[in-house]
């Protein structure tokens, strides 16, 4: 198979062969997905695995097919086969019935370490550091809309591959040079854009946001178009196809989050901020 692969590649750039590979997914994977949706008459539609980290993919789907609503599951890596081998056994041991019956919808994605206040002892030893005990929100928002970069790390960690304000980096969407700031101090070599975080009462104003795809947008698995009046304005989160791939957040999710991201918004009429890992 990878010798045929290779010989089909030959002389192409990597950004044909990305191009012609993504094509190909999504005219394969829409069909397949289409051909079930009809066989069954679902109106819902939940999907998990690797492949399902492709969130134009996520998008053509919720778009193009019939569907209410659509789900992607936020540890859709090799980390969700935990809970896959978990629900198997429970729908083993207590039947389908009793399976279904305590099915809930998933709130939060805060389900790893916590470090507590081991890591605020580790912090305060190094010599590089200062340590301010003002009001830790503000603080962030003043030094956010001057063009600083800066860091959140609160409670448990996020389950899955995504950056959800837990242990996430942020930065002011703004300017487009932040993006080649970040992949530097990051040494990352990636050229999209950076994902924002968007306060829930704020989401359908910048983002094309509906019930079909708010739910699963609250864990960044699903990119959508980013309204027209503000694509030049947050250019280092926007893409070339003028899309982005937000997270919804509410106070309930993560306090301090929310509180640094409403204190910028106050601050600079720009309600969102670029999210991205540690």
């Amino acid at each position: 198979m990878k010798k045929t692969i290779d010989q089909i590649c030959h002389g192409h750039s990597r950004e044909e062969i990305a191009a012609s590979i993504q094509a190909v997914v999504e005219d394969l994977i829409v069909r397949s997905v289409g051909h079930w949706l009809e066989r069954t008459r679902a109106r819902n539609l939940a999907l998990s695995g690797g492949l399902f980290s492709n969130v134009r993919l996520n998008r053509l789907l919720a778009e193009s097919l019939p569907l209410d609503e659509i789900f992607i599951f936020p540890a859709m890596g090799d980390e969700g086969l935990a809970v896959g081998a978990a629900l198997c056994f429970l729908r083993e041991r207590d039947g389908l019935d009793a399976w279904l019956g305590n099915r809930r919808r998933l709130n939060s994605l805060y389900l790893g370490s916590d470090h507590g206040e081991r890591i605020d002892v580790y912090l305060r030893g190094i010599a590089r550091t200062c340590h301010d005990s003002g009001n830790v929100a503000e603080l962030a928002a003043e030094l956010l809309a001057s063009g600083r970069i800066g860091a959140v790390y609160t409670d448990r960690m996020e389950y899955g591959p995504r950056a959800l304000g837990a242990r996430s980096i942020i930065a002011s969407p703004v300017e487009p040079s932040i993006t080649e700031e970040l992949n530097s101090r990051l040494r990352r070599s990636e050229f999209m854009p950076f994902a924002p975080y968007v306060l829930a009462e704020d989401a359908e104003c910048v983002f094309e946001i509906s019930s079909r795809n708010r739910y699963t947008a609250r864990f960044m698995t699903i990119c959508c178009g980013v309204r027209p009046q503000w694509r030049e304005r947050l250019t280092a989160i926007t893409h070339l196809d003028n899309t982005a791939r937000p997270q919804i957040l509410s106070d309930e999710d993560n306090p301090l989050f929310a509180a640094i991201l409403r204190r910028f918004h106050e601050r600079t009429a720009i309600p969102v901020l670029i999210n991205t890992r540690l």
